[in-house]
C-alpha cells in the first residue's frame, strides 16, 4: 500500500483553546537611547558612585550611609561604540570594608549592597504573567539574584526570576513567571512595581551592563480541561537504559562533592534498581577564637580574655574542608520537558527510603539547582523500609515555567546517609502537554528533488533505526503505514497526517521570497516489518528546483510520543553526488559550485562541488 500526499506553498494557522491577551510592555527607554526624564526613569540603582548631581525633587539622593539612590548611569557601550547601555558598578567587599559602610549579611558582603532596578510604568497585581527580555553582560563571569520590590528598595519577595548568569559577552536572556501573592505583599497594597537585581554576589566586585530591556505583562492562559494523565517518565526507574537522557534524574552527592547524573544501584534491601544520592555528616569539631568583622581584632569576654566558639567541620571528596552543611548539600532532582502550568493538574507516584531515618524537604526549581519555591509536595519522612507516596494536586502559581522537583537530602547531619528513590509516574494533564514536550528525538535527513517534467520522480531513503529505538516501537510496519492515515486537510493547501505531519515547507526564489507555484509531492513505498528504512519518491510539478530551497518536517507518533525528521530537499544531481551541468565544465576550468549548482568565485566554509566531487571547506 502506498502513501501519497502533496505539499503546496502555504502557511499553517492555529488557534489555542483559550483566549489570551497580548504582551504589554511596562518599560520606557528600554534601549537606553532616549532622553531621560529627570522626574522619571524605568531604570534605577542603589550604588556607591560619588559626586552625582541631581535636580531637586527628582527623587535621587545620597542616604545617610553614602549610598547613591537614583537613575542608573547611561554610558556609551565600550564594546559597541555609538550604542548606549546602563552600567552599574558593584564594589568589592574590600572596598566596602574600607569605606566603612558595607551592607552585610552574616558578616559578609550582602548581595543587595549594590542593586539595579527595572521600574514598571504601572503597578502589577497578583496573577499576571510577567516576562523580561534584555541584553546583559559583565566585566567577568558571574551572576545576580532577582527579587520583587514594591518600588526600588521597598522589598516584597526574595524571588521572581531566579538567578541570572552573565559573561563578558553580550547575551540575550528571557525569563518569565506568574506574579504570586508572595510577590505582592499586604504592606505593598497587594502589588509590586519593580524587579530588583542584587548585583553584589562576588566578593571581588564586578561591573554589569544592561540594554534592550522589556518588562511585559499579560493575563495568563488557563489550563486546558482535564483529558487524562500523561506520564512524562515513561518507565519510571527500571534501568539505566530506560531512563536514558530524556528524563533527567540528577543528584548532588555531598559525599562525592559534585553534581552528577543520579547513580543507579541495586538496592541493598531488595536487590532491585534504585536511584541514590549520598548525604554528608559532621566529622568532628574544634575550638576557634572569635574575631570582630575585620578578622583581626579579638572578641574578649568580661574579664578581657579571648573568646572561643565550637566549629564543626567535614570534608568533601576532594579534601576541601567545610564548616557548613546546608539542607541542600545533597539533593536529588527530577526534571521533565514539560513546563509546569499554574492550576493545572499533576500526579506524582514514587517510592523512597534511606539507610537511616531522616526527613526530606521538597522544592520547585526551574532546572536542577535553580531554586524557585521552598514547597513542592511537602516533607517526606524516610525510614529504612520502602514507602510509597501518591500526590494528585493542582500546580501552585509559583510553579509557572518550572520543570524540576528537588529533594533536599541533607537535613540530618549527625551521620552519613544514603537515600534511594523509585518513580512510577510523574504525570500531567495530557491536554497541557505540548507537541514539543512529547518530542523524544529528531534528526536531519536529505531527500532528492527532480527537475520538473521527470515523471519517474527521484527516490531517496530515510533510515528509521534511531526513530524506532527512541520511540521503542515494536513494529516498523505499523509505525509507517497504520499510523500515517490522512487527517483533515488544512485550509490553504497543506495536507497534514496523524503521525507524519508535513509543515513549514516553501519554495524560495533568488530574492528569498515565497514562490507561489512551487509544488512538491511525496510517494511513500510499501514497507515490511523487517525493514528499517522508508523509500520516499519525490515529484516536482513546480518550477525548476535549481537555486531554490525547500525544507519540511515528517513527524511520527508512537504511544503519544513523537520523533521528528527535519527534511532538507536538495537537487537530485547533488543527492546522487553528480551534477551534470557542473561536471561538463569543471574539468577544464576547476570552477567551484555550491550545492544549488551556482558558481562561486571563492569558497568559504561549507560543502562545495569541484570536478564533479563534493569538497568540505573548513
Amino acid at each position: 500500500m502506498k502513501k501519497f500526499f502533496t505539499l503546496i506553498a502555504a502557511a499553517l494557522l492555529s488557534s489555542g483553546a483559550f483566549a489570551q491577551s497580548e504582551w504589554q510592555n511596562m518599560i520606557t527607554n528600554g534601549d537606553m537611547e532616549g532622553e531621560q526624564d529627570p522626574m522619571w526613569s524605568s531604570f534605577w540603582c542603589h550604588d556607591y558612585r560619588q559626586n552625582v548631581e541631581f535636580a531637586e525633587g527628582s527623587g535621587q539622593q545620597y542616604d545617610e550611609n553614602g549610598q547613591f539612590q537614583g537613575f542608573a548611569e547611561i554610558i556609551d557601550d565600550p564594546l559597541e561604540p555609538g550604542n548606549h547601555c546602563a552600567r552599574v558598578i558593584a564594589r568589592s567587599e574590600a572596598e566596602a570594608d574600607e569605606a566603612g559602610n558595607k551592607v552585610a549579611a552574616d558578616g559578609k558582603l550582602a548581595s543587595w549592597d549594590c542593586q539595579f532596578f527595572v521600574y514598571a510604568t504601572e503597578t502589577i497585581p497578583e496573577g499576571k504573567e510577567i516576562r523580561m527580555t534584555m541584553r546583559v553582560r559583565a566585566d567577568k563571569n558571574g551572576h545576580f539574584e532577582t527579587q520583587a520590590h514594591w518600588n526600588p528598595g521597598n522589598y516584597n519577595h526574595y524571588q521572581i526570576f531566579g538567578n541570572i548568569d552573565v559573561t563578558p559577552e553580550w547575551q540575550k536572556i528571557q525569563v518569565s513567571a506568574t506574579v504570586s501573592a508572595d510577590m505582592t505583599q499586604e504592606a505593598a497594597e497587594k502589588f509590586f512595581q519593580s524587579v530588583a537585581f542584587n548585583l553584589s554576589t562576588d566578593a571581588t566586585g564586578n561591573v554589569f551592563y544592561f540594554d534592550d530591556v522589556k518588562l511585559e505583562i499579560r493575563d495568563p492562559k488557563g489550563p486546558e480541561e482535564f483529558t487524562g494523565w500523561f506520564n512524562m517518565l515513561r518507565h519510571g526507574t527500571q534501568s539505566a537504559d530506560a531512563i536514558g537522557s530524556y528524563t533527567n534524574f540528577t543528584g548532588r552527592d555531598a559525599a562525592d562533592g559534585s553534581d552528577v547524573k543520579a547513580r543507579i544501584v541495586n538496592d541493598p534491601v531488595d536487590g532491585q534498581p534504585a536511584l541514590t544520592v549520598s548525604a554528608a555528616a559532621w566529622e568532628g569539631s574544634r575550638q576557634e577564637q572569635v574575631f570582630e568583622e575585620d578578622g583581626v581584632t579579638p572578641v574578649l569576654d568580661d574579664e578581657g580574655n579571648p573568646t572561643f566558639k565550637e566549629v564543626q567541620y567535614w570534608h568533601k571528596a576532594d579534601g576541601t574542608e567545610k564548616t557548613t552543611i546546608d539542607d541542600w548539600e545533597a539533593q536529588f532532582f527530577v526534571t521533565v520537558p514539560h513546563k509546569f502550568i499554574p492550576n493545572s493538574k499533576y500526579r506524582l507516584v514514587m517510592w523512597y527510603r534511606a539507610d537511616e531515618p531522616a526527613d526530606i524537604d521538597t522544592q520547585l526549581h526551574n532546572m536542577p539547582g535553580s531554586y524557585v519555591h521552598w514547597q513542592a509536595i511537602g516533607t517526606l519522612n524516610c525510614t529504612p523500609e520502602w514507602q510509597k507516596i501518591e500526590v494528585e494536586q493542582d500546580m501552585m502559581a509559583e510553579g509557572k515555567g518550572c520543570q524540576t522537583i528537588a529533594f533536599n537530602c541533607n537535613k540530618m547531619k549527625d551521620k552519613p546517609n544514603n537515600y534511594y528513590f523509585r518513580f512510577e509516574e510523574f504525570s500531567f494533564n495530557a491536554a497541557d502537554v505540548s507537541d514539543d514536550e512529547r518530542l523524544l528525538g529528531s534528526e536531519t535527513v536529505q531527500l532528492p528533488v527532480p527537475e520538473p517534467g521527470n515523471d519517474n520522480g527521484a527516490t531517496g531513503k530515510i533510515d528509521f533505526t534511531n526513530c524506532l529505538k527512541t520511540l521503542e516501537a515494536t513494529s516498523f510496519e505499523n509505525l509507517v503505514n497504520e499510523n500515517m492515515g490522512v487527517a483533515n486537510g488544512v485550509e490553504g493547501g497543506v495536507d497534514t497526517y496523524a503521525s507524519a505531519d508535513v509543515t513549514a515547507g516553501f519554495f524560495l526564489d533568488d530574492n528569498g521570497w515565497f514562490a507561489e507555484d512551487g509544488k512538491i509531492s511525496f510517494d511513500f513505498g510499501e514497507v515490511k516489518d523487517s525493514d528499517t528504512g522508508l523509500n520516499v519518491t519525490v515529484y516536482n510539478d513546480g518550477e525548476s528546483f535549481n537555486g531554490k530551497r525547500l525544507d519540511t518536517k515528517f513527524r511520527y507518533e508512537y504511544n503519544n510520543w513523537f520523533y521528528l525528521f527535519n527534511v532538507s530537499l536538495i537537487a537530485e544531481q547533488i543527492y546522487n553526488g553528480i551534477y551534470d551541468t557542473v561536471k561538463a565544465t569543471v574539468n577544464k576550468t576547476n570552477s567551484i559550485y555550491d550545492l544549488q549548482g551556482r558558481r562561486v568565485e571563492k569558497a568559504t566554509k561549507g560543502l562545495y562541488i569541484m570536478n564533479g566531487k563534493k569538497y568540505m571547506v573548513k
